[in-house]
């Protein structure tokens, strides 16, 4: 069980770490929006670069962090049903969810993401008109690394929910309280 546990924490480390640069993507995100804003209003300096660098930080720090958010619990969950569950029902539950929807949709959007911005790439696309930012293919490729932080994030949950059915049948613990 120590050893499932172990490994989960492995997989769950990218999760941290990529959460940890959407945080300091947030601070950047902060600085660009306060000076595009003071530049605006009171210099009148606008820019569809400044605009377009914010969707893009805006972004990839929503996706950089799901897989964070994923191992912490903290994604939207819609459970009408799930107060009359037992524990080992909702880590069943869990587990066969991660595994029949998680990680296959995760590992698509790796396949296809990873095409998406690797032609980008190729083309060097940059912004429509020419006035935005050069590139696309740096905020495009968010989209397969996102997809493979969440598949670490499944895989360290899946482990957390095998190690706490492992456990004894009475006193089953949550699998995202296990550190």
């Amino acid at each position: 069980m120590t050893d499932l546990l172990g490994l989960a924490r492995w997989l769950a480390l990218p999760c941290h770490l990529f959460a940890r640069l959407a945080g300091w993507l947030l601070v950047v995100l902060t600085a660009v929006i306060l000076y595009d804003v003071v530049g605006r209003r009171f210099f009148a300096t606008g820019s569809f670069k400044l605009q377009e660098l914010e969707w893009h930080l805006h972004g990839a720090i929503a996706l950089l962090a799901c897989g964070y958010a994923y191992v912490k619990n903290a994604h939207v969950r819609v459970d009408i049903f799930a107060h009359r569950m037992s524990q080992r029902f909702k880590i069943k539950l869990e587990l066969v969810g991660i595994l029949l929807f998680l990680l296959p949709f995760m590992a698509l959007l790796v396949w296809f993401g990873w095409e998406f911005a690797e032609r980008s790439f190729v083309r060097s696309e940059s912004s429509p008109g020419g006035l935005g930012l050069t590139n696309r293919w740096i905020i495009k490729s968010v989209i397969p690394v996102s997809a493979l932080i969440t598949i670490c994030g499944g895989l360290a949950v899946a482990l957390r929910c095998l190690a706490a059915l492992r456990g004894p049948r009475d006193d089953t613990p949550d699998p995202f309280e296990l550190r």
